[in-house]
């Protein structure tokens, strides 16, 4: 039997779930956005340019001009990387992309904001 929306097996779990969505509505208001994103979670691979490694990442939010991803490595702000995000139904899409800005984003990971420059063939 399925449980109803919004129930938690007790008030504990309650409290730390809301915690943490509150923790993530502020992040919200504090990052510099130029456009409105929506939530997208999506496996992200990176090749910065001048880098022969392939970094893993996970989409936080994405709009037309750019997106938000999770990392566990610093990334250098104006790195421009070809990012290529996961689709259900089609082969990945990849966007050619700089990184705007880079920042803690609990312990060992990092978020960082990055600007489309264009799709990349």
């Amino acid at each position: 039997m399925l449980r109803q929306s919004g129930s938690a097996p007790n008030m504990d779990v309650e409290f730390a779930v809301r915690d943490l969505l509150d923790e993530d509505a502020f992040h919200d208001r504090i990052e510099n956005r130029s456009s409105h994103r929506d939530h997208l979670v999506r496996p992200v691979k990176l090749r910065v340019r001048g880098s022969d490694a392939e970094l893993l990442a996970f989409s936080r939010n994405v709009s037309c001009a750019g997106i938000g991803l999770i990392t566990d490595t610093q990334i250098p702000e104006r790195a421009v990387a070809v990012l290529t995000v996961e689709s259900l139904k089609s082969g990945p899409v990849k966007f050619l992309a700089e990184c705007r800005w880079c920042r803690s984003y609990g312990q060992n990971w990092k978020i960082s904001g990055w600007r489309f420059i264009n799709v990349h063939q």
